[in-house]
C-alpha cells in the first residue's frame, strides 16, 4: 500500500500519550486517515492480533471502541511481533470491532484457500501440468469456490475491510473459477472497487475476461495475447484510458511497460498493437 507522504508519514517520536490497547479475542483493528474529513488511508490488523497505539494531538476523544485523534496528529503504533512505526496527520481514528466467530472462520477459511489454489497451477512456471494435474486443480477450485460463494452470500463481498490481505485470495478464487460463479459475483466486486474496499486491476481483470469469454471485446485491455504479443481487441479503444481512469488505473501505455512492451493504439483498429 502507498500512502502519499501528507497524509502518513513514517519517522520518530517521543513523548507521546493516551496509550489505547486492543488485545486479543475475536477484535479487529484499524487505524483510518483522513484529511479534510476525508478517509485517504488505512490499516487494518489481523482479527485476534494485539496493537499498542499512543498518541497526541490537538484533540483527543475516545470511546470504548474508537479513539479520535484531531489536529496536528502525532503517535506511534506498534503492530503484532513488529517495531514501533511513527505516524502522524490532520486526523486520526483507532477503532477496534467486535468479530463473531462465524465471520473470524470466513475470515480463516478464505486464508486457507490459497495454498490449494497454486497447489497445482503454481507449478506451470516449470511446465504444462498433466490432464490429472488439473483435474485435481479443477477439483479445488469448485471447492474453494463452493465455500467462497457461501461467503459472499453471507456478508457480500469479502474486500480489504472484511478479509484484509485475504481478499487478495478471494480475488484469486473467483478468477479460477466457472464462468457462471465470475459473472454473477463481478458487480459485487465492482461495488467493492467504488468505495475503495477492493483493487481496481482486480476487477478490471476479470471483467476483461468475463466479456472475452462471453465473444465481447475487452474494456480495460488487461488482456492480451501472443505470438506476437499484443492486447486482445478493446472495445471503444479511444476511450480505454478514460475507463481505466474512472476506476483508478494507470493509462494503458504505462500497464504495457510492466511486460516490456510499447503500447500503439492507433496501429491497428480495435487492438492495440504491443511491441
Amino acid at each position: 500500500m502507498t500512502l502519499r507522504p501528507q497524509y502518513l508519514l513514517l519517522a520518530t517520536l517521543a513523548c507521546i500519550t493516551q496509550p489505547i490497547y486492543a488485545d486479543g479475542g475475536q477484535t479487529q483493528t484499524t487505524i483510518s486517515v483522513y484529511t479534510e474529513g476525508k478517509l485517504v488511508a488505512g490499516m487494518m490488523f489481523p482479527i485476534g492480533s494485539k496493537v499498542e497505539l499512543s498518541a497526541m494531538a490537538n484533540r483527543i476523544d475516545t470511546g470504548d471502541k474508537e479513539a479520535r485523534f484531531r489536529g496536528n496528529v502525532q503517535g506511534r503504533f506498534t503492530p503484532p511481533a513488529g517495531q514501533s512505526i511513527v505516524l502522524f496527520g490532520e486526523e486520526v481514528v483507532v477503532s477496534t470491532e467486535s468479530i463473531s466467530a462465524e465471520r473470524a472462520k470466513a475470515v480463516q477459511d478464505i486464508e486457507a484457500m490459497a495454498g490449494p489454489d497454486q497447489l497445482y497451477r503454481g507449478r506451470l512456471e516449470n511446465g504444462d501440468l498433466t490432464p490429472d494435474e488439473w483435474k485435481q486443480q479443477t477439483a479445488i477450485d469448485v471447492a474453494n469456490m463452493k465455500r467462497l460463494a457461501e461467503i459472499i452470500d453471507a456478508y457480500g463481498w469479502p474486500g480489504l475491510r472484511f478479509a484484509g490481505a485475504a481478499s487478495q485470495t478471494a480475488f484469486l478464487v473467483l478468477q479460477h473459477a466457472d464462468h457462471a460463479s465470475q459473472g454473477k459475483y463481478l458487480p459485487l466486486l465492482h461495488d467493492a472497487v467504488k468505495r475503495s474496499d477492493a483493487l481496481a486491476g482486480h476487477f478490471a481483470m476479470l471483467d476483461d475476461r468475463v466479456r472475452i469469454a462471453d465473444g465481447k471485446f475487452q474494456r480495460y485491455g488487461s488482456q492480451l495475447s501472443t505470438n506476437p504479443l499484443r492486447f486482445k481487441p478493446i472495445e471503444d479503444e479511444a476511450h480505454v484510458d478514460e475507463r481505466r481512469r474512472s476506476i483508478g488505473l494507470e493509462p494503458l501505455a504505462d500497464y504495457a511497460k510492466r511486460f516490456g512492451l510499447t503500447y500503439s493504439p492507433n496501429e491497428a483498429k480495435g487492438s492495440g498493437v504491443a511491441n
